[in-house]
Protein backbone atom coordinates (compact mmCIF):
# COMPACT_ATOMS: atom_id res chain seq x y z
CA UNK A 1 0.00 0.00 0.00
CA UNK A 2 0.96 3.39 -0.72
CA UNK A 3 1.06 5.76 2.29
CA UNK A 4 1.82 8.85 -0.04
CA UNK A 5 -0.81 12.11 -0.50
CA UNK A 6 -3.74 11.69 -3.21
CA UNK A 7 -2.83 12.82 -6.77
CA UNK A 8 -5.47 14.52 -7.67
CA UNK A 9 -5.21 13.77 -11.80
CA UNK A 10 -4.42 10.26 -11.21
CA UNK A 11 -7.55 10.30 -8.53
CA UNK A 12 -10.04 12.16 -11.02
CA UNK A 13 -8.62 10.47 -13.81
CA UNK A 14 -9.94 7.12 -12.77
CA UNK A 15 -13.03 8.52 -10.74
CA UNK A 16 -14.07 10.04 -14.07
CA UNK A 17 -13.43 7.12 -15.64
CA UNK A 18 -15.49 4.86 -13.85
CA UNK A 19 -18.47 7.08 -11.84
CA UNK A 20 -21.17 5.95 -14.20
CA UNK A 21 -20.31 2.11 -13.28
CA UNK A 22 -20.08 3.14 -9.56
CA UNK A 23 -23.06 4.42 -9.75
CA UNK A 24 -25.04 2.18 -11.43
CA UNK A 25 -23.70 -0.48 -8.73
CA UNK A 26 -24.70 1.46 -5.65
CA UNK A 27 -28.49 1.96 -7.45
CA UNK A 28 -28.90 -1.74 -8.09
CA UNK A 29 -28.58 -1.84 -4.10
CA UNK A 30 -31.02 0.98 -3.04
CA UNK A 31 -34.72 2.24 -4.37
CA UNK A 32 -34.53 5.66 -5.20
CA UNK A 33 -32.14 7.43 -7.62
CA UNK A 34 -31.64 10.44 -5.47
CA UNK A 35 -30.61 7.72 -2.28
CA UNK A 36 -27.80 6.42 -4.63
CA UNK A 37 -26.87 9.97 -5.94
CA UNK A 38 -26.30 10.83 -2.21
CA UNK A 39 -24.45 7.41 -1.54
CA UNK A 40 -22.24 8.07 -4.80
CA UNK A 41 -21.24 11.00 -3.57
CA UNK A 42 -20.42 10.08 0.12
CA UNK A 43 -18.46 7.50 -1.88
CA UNK A 44 -16.56 9.40 -3.64
CA UNK A 45 -15.37 12.01 -1.25
CA UNK A 46 -14.38 8.79 0.71
CA UNK A 47 -12.49 7.78 -1.98
CA UNK A 48 -10.10 10.90 -2.27
CA UNK A 49 -9.72 10.67 1.78
CA UNK A 50 -8.24 7.28 1.44
CA UNK A 51 -6.82 7.79 -2.48
CA UNK A 52 -3.20 7.81 -0.28
CA UNK A 53 -4.35 4.37 0.69
CA UNK A 54 -5.16 2.98 -2.46
CA UNK A 55 -3.23 -0.56 -3.80
CA UNK A 56 -2.43 0.60 -7.34
CA UNK A 57 -1.83 -3.16 -8.04
CA UNK A 58 -5.19 -3.93 -7.80
CA UNK A 59 -7.99 -2.70 -9.70
CA UNK A 60 -9.57 0.70 -8.77
CA UNK A 61 -13.16 -0.27 -9.34
CA UNK A 62 -12.93 -3.28 -7.07
CA UNK A 63 -11.46 -0.68 -4.35
CA UNK A 64 -14.29 1.58 -4.64
CA UNK A 65 -17.08 -0.73 -5.09
CA UNK A 66 -15.90 -2.27 -1.45
CA UNK A 67 -16.07 1.17 -0.51
CA UNK A 68 -19.41 1.85 -2.03
CA UNK A 69 -20.71 -1.15 -0.31
CA UNK A 70 -19.85 -0.25 2.78
CA UNK A 71 -21.78 3.29 2.63
CA UNK A 72 -24.59 1.58 1.38
CA UNK A 73 -25.06 -0.54 4.43
CA UNK A 74 -23.94 2.38 6.81
CA UNK A 75 -26.89 4.73 5.12
CA UNK A 76 -29.59 2.21 5.56
CA UNK A 77 -28.91 0.65 8.63
CA UNK A 78 -29.18 4.47 9.72
CA UNK A 79 -32.39 5.19 8.12
CA UNK A 80 -33.61 1.51 8.79
CA UNK A 81 -36.38 3.33 11.34
CA UNK A 82 -37.67 5.61 8.39
CA UNK A 83 -37.60 3.14 5.37
CA UNK A 84 -37.52 -0.21 4.93
CA UNK A 85 -34.69 -1.70 3.60
CA UNK A 86 -33.35 -5.35 3.07
CA UNK A 87 -31.13 -6.63 6.01
CA UNK A 88 -27.67 -6.22 5.52
CA UNK A 89 -26.79 -10.05 4.39
CA UNK A 90 -29.67 -9.45 1.50
CA UNK A 91 -27.48 -5.76 0.46
CA UNK A 92 -24.47 -8.69 1.09
CA UNK A 93 -26.30 -10.89 -1.59
CA UNK A 94 -27.19 -8.47 -3.97
CA UNK A 95 -23.72 -6.95 -4.30
CA UNK A 96 -22.25 -10.41 -4.74
CA UNK A 97 -24.06 -10.98 -7.35
CA UNK A 98 -24.06 -7.53 -9.11
CA UNK A 99 -20.20 -8.38 -9.25
CA UNK A 100 -20.58 -11.54 -10.55
CA UNK A 101 -22.61 -10.76 -13.18
CA UNK A 102 -21.03 -7.83 -14.38
CA UNK A 103 -19.68 -8.84 -17.60
CA UNK A 104 -23.39 -9.30 -18.51
CA UNK A 105 -24.87 -5.84 -17.20
CA UNK A 106 -22.25 -4.10 -19.24
CA UNK A 107 -22.61 -6.32 -22.69
CA UNK A 108 -26.14 -5.66 -22.31
CA UNK A 109 -26.17 -1.88 -21.79
CA UNK A 110 -23.64 -1.88 -24.33
CA UNK A 111 -26.37 -3.26 -26.55
CA UNK A 112 -29.27 -1.37 -24.96
CA UNK A 113 -27.15 1.88 -26.60
CA UNK A 114 -26.62 0.40 -29.89
CA UNK A 115 -30.15 -1.07 -30.39
CA UNK A 116 -31.82 2.24 -29.32
CA UNK A 117 -29.97 4.28 -32.19
CA UNK A 118 -31.50 1.80 -34.39
CA UNK A 119 -35.14 2.24 -33.39
CA UNK A 120 -36.49 5.14 -35.62
CA UNK A 121 -36.45 8.64 -34.66
CA UNK A 122 -39.92 8.85 -33.05
CA UNK A 123 -39.41 5.43 -31.18
CA UNK A 124 -36.36 6.38 -29.85
CA UNK A 125 -37.62 10.02 -28.71
CA UNK A 126 -40.58 8.38 -26.94
CA UNK A 127 -38.45 5.52 -25.27
CA UNK A 128 -35.52 7.86 -24.22
CA UNK A 129 -38.63 10.48 -23.06
CA UNK A 130 -40.55 7.74 -20.74
CA UNK A 131 -36.71 6.82 -19.09
CA UNK A 132 -35.11 9.98 -18.21
CA UNK A 133 -37.90 11.92 -17.17
CA UNK A 134 -39.77 11.57 -14.08
CA UNK A 135 -43.26 11.88 -15.66
CA UNK A 136 -45.35 9.22 -14.91
CA UNK A 137 -46.94 7.38 -18.24
CA UNK A 138 -50.57 9.12 -17.55
CA UNK A 139 -48.31 12.84 -17.65
CA UNK A 140 -46.32 11.39 -20.72
CA UNK A 141 -49.50 10.43 -22.06
CA UNK A 142 -51.06 13.89 -21.69
CA UNK A 143 -48.19 15.50 -22.35
CA UNK A 144 -47.76 14.18 -26.09
CA UNK A 145 -52.12 14.22 -27.22
CA UNK A 146 -51.98 10.07 -26.41
CA UNK A 147 -54.16 7.96 -24.12
CA UNK A 148 -51.97 6.03 -21.42
CA UNK A 149 -52.98 2.90 -23.29
CA UNK A 150 -52.35 3.96 -26.55
CA UNK A 151 -49.04 5.00 -24.99
CA UNK A 152 -48.43 1.94 -22.89
CA UNK A 153 -49.07 -0.72 -26.31
CA UNK A 154 -46.26 1.61 -28.05
CA UNK A 155 -43.47 1.10 -25.12
CA UNK A 156 -44.10 -2.30 -25.34
CA UNK A 157 -43.73 -2.40 -29.23
CA UNK A 158 -40.65 -0.66 -28.43
CA UNK A 159 -39.29 -2.31 -25.37
CA UNK A 160 -40.00 -5.87 -27.86
CA UNK A 161 -38.18 -4.87 -30.66
CA UNK A 162 -35.24 -3.47 -27.95
CA UNK A 163 -35.52 -6.93 -25.95
CA UNK A 164 -34.69 -9.21 -29.58
CA UNK A 165 -31.71 -6.80 -30.61
CA UNK A 166 -29.97 -6.66 -27.48
CA UNK A 167 -31.09 -10.79 -27.08
CA UNK A 168 -28.97 -11.07 -30.73
CA UNK A 169 -26.27 -8.72 -30.00
CA UNK A 170 -25.71 -11.04 -26.75
CA UNK A 171 -25.90 -13.90 -28.74
CA UNK A 172 -23.07 -13.28 -31.19
CA UNK A 173 -20.94 -12.26 -28.49
CA UNK A 174 -21.53 -15.85 -27.25
CA UNK A 175 -23.56 -14.44 -24.23
CA UNK A 176 -26.46 -17.11 -24.28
Amino acid sequence: MSSSLPMPDEFVALYTRYERKLYRYVASLLTHPDEAEDILQETARILWQKFGEYDRREPFLSWAYGIARREVLNYCQRERTRRKYFRPAVIELLADARLKHEGLLEAQLHWLAECTQKLDEADRQLIERRYTSRQTLHELAAAIGRTPNALYKSLQRIRLKLLECIENGLKSEGWK
